[in-house]
């Protein structure tokens, strides 16, 4: 099953692009930036409407263009409170071809700033949600890139206001379906507006079976009326997630832990202007994040499964941030094929990923792969986030989060300990990765990895390194034959789960119960000295070997939870990574 989703078919014409096979266009040929202004934006009451709250998140079916956000994004920024956030959300089933992005937006030239970023930016066509992010304009967009009926139940989110800008009805009845409507109610925060050039019977039947108020009012240019409708129906809305908004906006978050799954939760709470500090005995970038370099490469299998689709997605979030940081190398690199059955995988995975990986004659070329410092990394994303390492202070914080390795708090985690080598030697013109790796290396050398040893201890190093030559000089003896002994070697202990995939969220089955916490900075101290508000077993660990591709986009979701923001995963990706899924699992057994 292919993991990407399709281009639309185009035909341009002198006023932009046109969908043939939905006989319709993208844009209004009498002004489109005109008609996205009176339909969606005045009709959803903007800017009024957003300069009353700090998150304020517009919902919208049929990205197409990325016209209405770039029209809305253009009035945030002339318009935006002080503290305030928008979150942006949509939906598109056949997201464009960058260039042909570039081309559709090129008649807007007064967007040119703004559609330029968002180009930059542009994702993968890959199938389930991705978070982009626009900082600077306190701005963030969340696009779910799959069909109408299977993205909707995937949002979590309180949406605002509603831009409906699919296809016209007659020609895309699945945009505007029975099922959709109940799906806005369930997302839609009270008094949620929406907006939408169409006023068919059946659109206006839906809106007002699901709870909305809906008005005819004068339509665009030719177009004679359209609709707005007011959400004041009983809200929908399933439990929310028990520690949503637990972090105030004057609160201080402890995290423990210094590696790559801290920091990049530190980074993401920063971002919202939180107060953070991390806890760790070994300062930052010790433990497994604390490697002399290393690989970041996708997780690939070849099938559209949830969590397939949310670590896909967290590579690409993790390969934006890393490049934007300007902390990543993006060589490319090359996964060796050994044997038949592997070429057949390989083959079927390039496939169903489709750009960016290509099959050669020996192996599967991963373009969007690169080589990092993995400390850089993480001292970049903590930035000057204060770092605690002694063990006699106390600390006051209204929430404690757990994002140590193998040390996690959380009973299903293994431990799994690694060698990487530095040699003296040739390094290859990019990554070579089969069971193990090589790579370049800082100081014109080269890295030989990794070891795999269950438990705590990495072995004896020269045997170690005889292995992993042994296997370098069979994969790729150019390599082998250059190396000059061992230079450096590091270890490490790796933390993973059975099922090998992270865990992030809750721990079930811990409760306490006052406002503050008082946390022992070993913590060691007896329950009565805990004093908390709600859970405090808030987990992000698990992450094995591929924590510095996993990590950035889990800590973003984990952010938007306790911050009260729209979720930049899809729901089914959060269920197959939360901590609760073994227990669920052994209560489908009767082993619990």
């Amino acid at each position: 099953m292919k993991l990407y989703c399709d281009p639309p078919r185009l035909e341009w014409r002198e006023t932009g692009p046109v969908a043939p096979d939905f006989d319709d266009i993208y844009f209004s040929a009498e002004g489109g930036l005109d008609e996205t202004r009176a339909v969606f934006l005045a009709g959803c009451g903007l800017p009024d409407r957003w300069q009353r709250q700090d998150n304020f998140v517009v919902g919208e079916l049929g990205f197409g263009t990325g016209l209405n956000f770039l029209a809305a994004w253009q009035l945030w920024n002339e318009t935006r409170p002080q503290n305030g956030w928008l979150h942006f959300i949509s939906i598109e089933k056949f997201p464009l071809r960058v260039d042909d992005l570039r081309k559709a937006l090129s008649a807007f030239p007064e967007l040119a700033a703004l559609s330029g970023q968002l180009i930059a930016q542009w994702p993968q066509p890959l199938k389930g949600a991705h978070r982009l992010r626009f900082d600077a304009d306190r701005l963030t967009l969340t696009l779910f890139q799959d069909d109408i009926a299977d993205a909707l139940p995937q949002i979590e989110a309180n949406v605002d206001a509603w831009f409906l800008d699919g296809f016209a009805p007659a020609h895309n009845g699945a945009m505007w379906s029975e099922t959709v409507w109940p799906e806005l109610a369930r997302l839609s925060a009270p008094g949620a507006r929406v907006a939408t050039f169409t006023v068919a019977g059946a659109v206006r039947r839906g809106l007002s079976a699901a709870g909305f108020t809906v008005e005819k009012k004068p339509g665009f240019g030719k177009k004679r009326e359209r609709l707005e409708a007011v959400f004041d129906g009983p809200s929908l809305k399933p439990t929310p997630s028990p520690y949503q908004r637990l972090l105030p906006a004057s609160g201080t978050a402890v995290i423990r832990g210094g590696g790559i799954a801290g920091a990049s939760l530190a980074h993401a709470l920063r971002r919202r202007g939180r107060e953070v500090v991390i806890l760790d005995p070994n300062g930052l970038a010790g433990g497994a994040s604390g490697a002399p370099s290393g690989l970041l490469t996708p997780r690939l299998e070849n099938a559209d499964r949830p969590h397939v689709r949310t670590t896909l997605a967290a590579f690409e979030y993790a390969r934006r941030l890393y490049a934007d940081l300007g902390v990543l190398e993006p060589e490319g690199a090359l996964r060796l094929i050994e044997n038949m059955k592997d070429r057949a995988r390989y083959t079927a995975i390039a496939a169903a990923m489709g750009e960016g990986y290509e099959i050669r004659d020996e192996g599967l070329w991963m373009a969007r792969a690169g080589r990092f410092d993995p400390a850089a990394i993480v001292r970049v994303l903590a930035g000057d986030t204060r770092v605690i390492t002694d063990t006699a202070r106390m600390l006051e914080a209204s929430l404690v989060l757990d994002c140590r390795g193998s040390d996690a708090a959380f009973h299903e985690l293994a431990q799994s300990a690694g060698r990487v080598f530095l040699m003296d030697g040739r390094p290859p013109r990019h990554p070579i990765v089969w069971g193990g790796y090589t790579s370049a290396a800082p100081d014109g050398r080269v890295l030989v990895g990794a070891t795999h040893e269950k438990g705590a201890e990495a072995g004896d190093p020269e045997l170690a390194a005889r292995r992993l030559l042994a296997a370098l000089e069979r994969r790729a003896p150019e390599i082998a034959q250059t190396l000059d002994g061992t230079a450096q070697h590091w270890s490490g202990v790796r933390a993973a789960t059975p099922d090998r995939l992270p865990v992030s969220g809750e721990i079930p089955g811990w409760e306490f119960g006052s406002h503050w916490l008082r946390w022992a900075l070993d913590g060691e101290l007896p329950e009565t000295d805990v004093k908390a508000s709600g859970p405090q077993n808030i987990v992000l660990s698990g992450l094995g070997s591929r924590g510095f591709a996993h990590a950035p986009l889990l800590a973003e979701a984990l952010a938007s939870d306790l911050c009260g923001e729209p979720s930049p995963l899809e729901r089914a990706g959060r269920e197959a990574l939360h901590p609760a899924r073994f227990a669920i699992r052994q209560l489908k057994r009767g082993q619990l």
